[in-house]
């Protein structure tokens, strides 16, 4: 015997033994191995975790400590600074008696024996009309005019700014953009001061030139190593001086040497930006002086600062790895120890599994009307004989064949299959239940006695079962063709008045001697008629059998064509107006039995014949009509079905009841007008068929949704709820 997965009160208080015993002991294989795996893993992660977690600390204060380092820099440069500014705005302002109208040689003599500040290459004299008068290094000589020079026109009376505004000169001192001196030839920084009258009238101009090039030398010694940067950054965007790894042309804006400046805003901060040309990311600290137009930006490269903490990194990584390491080995010594309990542990229940599987297959197999059928590798074993004969060895020969085992084995196989048997001209039905085999003995492959794979199969005869039903189904029918006798009635008499008058045309057209093509006409019409009448009632005797129990390949297309010619007529009758929108029938293939379908058709379409009629004698004005589609559907991620839509304007089912019209015996029709078995006879047909039916109120009638598989899915998926 094979092991099987059939659990008494006694096995069930041992297997939870076995999991107090060892938790993972009941699980699959793969999901033990996969829960180790994770808890080794975790294990192993909390000596990675706190490595990771000292070193991004260890990261962290190293970037707070070059902060903190580059806003001492930058508290010194902008001190700096604003001393280097003050000391030449007291000098400027020592000239502040200069008037225009002094002589040129006098103020030549005065500029020439000037003590300069530190780093001032040059000091000048510019008239009140913005033209060179004189300097320290240059003499009296003819004028020449300064007015295109920032520094010269922004101190000249009222002038226009770009947003078209007028603007009052500055009463301090002026620092321009990095400029290239007409006398000197430098790249130098113009500090301009206005002289004014106790007037207030503009007298010249004096302006200091400060070489640049002393202040990058100073930044230079105080840049930080690696990609960092300094940088003097006027409020107006651009640079007046600055160190960095690359060569820039002058001037240049800030955006181009300090990433996201335009970010910069409040007094002070932290700066931490990437620049997107080189890749290169840096961290620092920004100051905005209080006294002048003008900030700074001292900036480390980051990755530099991150490689002061090489040496920490390298340290903790190994005593991670040493950690993670022993327990490996660890959890390895722990593996193995659990697997040997565990193997001893199944060698135990094997035995006990066996007697309890020999058991329970032999009482079900005791039941009348079932078979139990045990198939273990390519062996089969019936156990009893609960099915009569020639029934029962035809299940054991369909269980035996390949197809049916490859069936049963397959991962997505449904757990009940039904089969179908004829033999001597007798039809029967069997419901096959697939039991798939859990080994004890072969979780994880390997003890030396595992079983091989295994299924039972329980068969179940269904043939009387559905007997039943296909008579409940018959009477259902008979009821839906009495209701239509007065239309069918019609709907053959049509074609009998048209035949009587053509009999009549012909006997007349024969007296009469006419010619011969008149007549033929005549009794072409008769023999239409008479095939239109051989149609109808063809259908009707075809509608009314017996419906065979194997589903057989049908069109939806062809029953619902059908089910028109019934009931069209009676509809007409009623003054209701049916529109129908139906795909090509070849693409409406479904596994059924097609009389079954047109009867739940009719059902549908009856009940809203009687709505549509009941709305009708309340209101007089009302045109009833129906809508009935037909459509194959195929969503990218369900197999290909059949949808059929029948709608109705007749008002609806009151919500209440909605949920009720499938129950048996239910009906909201008149008493003696209704058995209210159409909607449960409807739903059991399209759910023995592997569909739905369903239905909803969508404002102005009831809506009835049949979705059926489509042929090719049908077939493979032949089960019955």
């Amino acid at each position: 015997m094979v092991p099987f997965a059939v659990e008494n009160p006694a096995a069930a208080r041992l297997a939870e033994e076995r999991r107090r015993r060892f938790f993972i002991g009941p699980w699959p294989r793969a999901s033990k191995w996969m829960l180790l795996a994770v808890l080794m893993l975790l294990a192993c992660a909390v000596p990675v975790s706190v490595a990771v977690i000292s070193i991004r600390f260890h990261e962290r204060h190293e970037v707070e400590e070059s902060v903190s380092a580059s806003r001492r820099i930058a508290l010194v440069l902008l001190s700096n600074f604003e001393r280097t500014v003050e000391s030449i705005d007291t000098f400027l302002t020592s000239f502040g008696d200069i008037r225009g109208g002094d002589a040129a040689e006098q103020t030549y003599a005065r500029l020439r024996d000037a003590r300069l500040p530190a780093s001032v290459i040059q000091i000048s004299f510019v008239s009140a009309a913005g033209a060179f008068i004189t300097s320290n290094i240059q003499a009296p000589g003819k004028p020449f005019d300064l007015t295109d020079r920032e520094h010269i026109r922004v101190h000249l009376d009222r002038r226009r700014g770009s947003d078209g505004l007028d603007r009052e000169p500055p009463e301090g001192i002026f620092l321009s953009k990095p400029v290239k001196g007409r006398i000197t030839g430098a790249w130098s920084i113009q500090f301009s001061k206005a002289i004014r009258s106790q007037q207030n009238e503009l007298e010249g101009i004096v302006v200091a030139s400060y070489q640049i090039s002393d202040f990058i030398d100073f930044y230079r010694r105080l840049r930080p190593e690696g990609q960092g940067l300094i940088a003097l950054i006027g409020t107006d965007g651009v640079v007046r001086a600055s160190v960095t790894p690359e060569e820039h042309a002058v001037p240049i804006a800030g955006a181009d040497i300090v990433p996201g400046y335009a970010g910069l805003t409040g007094g002070e901060g932290v700066y931490d930006a990437s620049d997107p040309a080189t890749g290169v990311s840096r961290v620092g600290y920004y100051i905005r002086s209080q006294r002048y137009p003008f900030m700074v930006v001292v900036a480390a490269d980051r990755a530099e600062v991150l490689n002061q903490s090489r040496e920490f990194r390298l340290s903790s990584i190994i005593l991670a790895s040493t950690a993670t390491l022993t327990l490996f080995v660890i959890g390895a010594l722990a593996l193995r120890f659990a697997r040997l309990e565990r193997r001893l542990q199944r060698r135990e229940a094997q035995a006990d599994a066996r007697r309890r599987e020999a058991r329970v297959l032999r009482a079900i197999s005791q039941v009348p009307g079932i078979d139990v059928i045990s198939v273990v590798g390519s062996e089969t074993t019936r156990i009893g004989s609960g099915l009569k004969e020639p029934l029962g060895s035809l299940v054991e020969e369909r269980v035996r064949s390949p197809e049916f085992l490859a069936r049963a084995r397959a991962s997505d196989a449904p757990p009940v299959i039904v089969e179908h048997f004829a033999r001597d001209g007798e039809e029967f039905e069997v419901q096959m239940v697939v039991g798939r085999i859990v080994h004890v003995a072969a979780e994880d492959g390997q003890d030396e006695d595992a079983a091989p794979d295994a299924i039972v199969v329980f068969a179940v005869d269904q043939t009387a079962k559905r007997f039943e039903e296909n008579q409940l189904y018959q009477m259902s029918k008979m009821a839906a063709l009495g209701e239509l006798v007065t239309g069918l009635a019609h709907e053959i008499n049509q074609p009998l008045g048209v035949i009587r008058l053509a009999a009549a045309n012909v006997q007349t057209a024969l007296a009469k001697g006419q010619p011969t093509q008149v007549v033929e006409d005549k009794i072409g019409r008769i023999i239409r008629q008479v095939e239109r009448m051989k149609g109808i009632i063809d259908h009707m005797r075809i509608f009314g059998r017996r419906s065979t129990l194997r589903p057989e390949a049908a069109s939806a297309a062809n029953a619902i064509s059908g089910v028109l010619q019934v009931i069209g007529a009676d509809l007409r009758i009623e003054g209701i107006q049916l529109h129908t929108d139906i795909d090509p029938p070849e693409h409406l293939n479904v596994l059924c039995r097609e009389d079954q379908l047109e009867q739940v058709l009719i059902n549908l379409l009856l009940n809203a014949r009687d709505a549509l009629r009941s709305r009708q004698e309340s209101d007089p004005g009302f045109q009833p009509e129906v809508w009935l589609s037909c459509k194959r559907q195929s969503p990218p991620d369900h197999p290909p079905s059949i949808r059929i839509v029948v709608r109705d304007n007749g008002g609806g089912i009151p919500e209440k009841v909605l949920a009720k019209v499938f129950q048996p015996f239910f009906t909201t029709k008149p008493a003696g007008k209704g058995t209210g078995l159409g909607l449960s006879v409807s739903f059991g047909i399209v759910r023995d068929h592997g569909g739905t039916l369903t239905v909803a109120n969508d404002g102005t009638g009831a809506v009835f949704t049949i979705t059926l598989p489509a042929h090719a899915e049908a077939e493979a998926q032949r089960e019955v709820a």
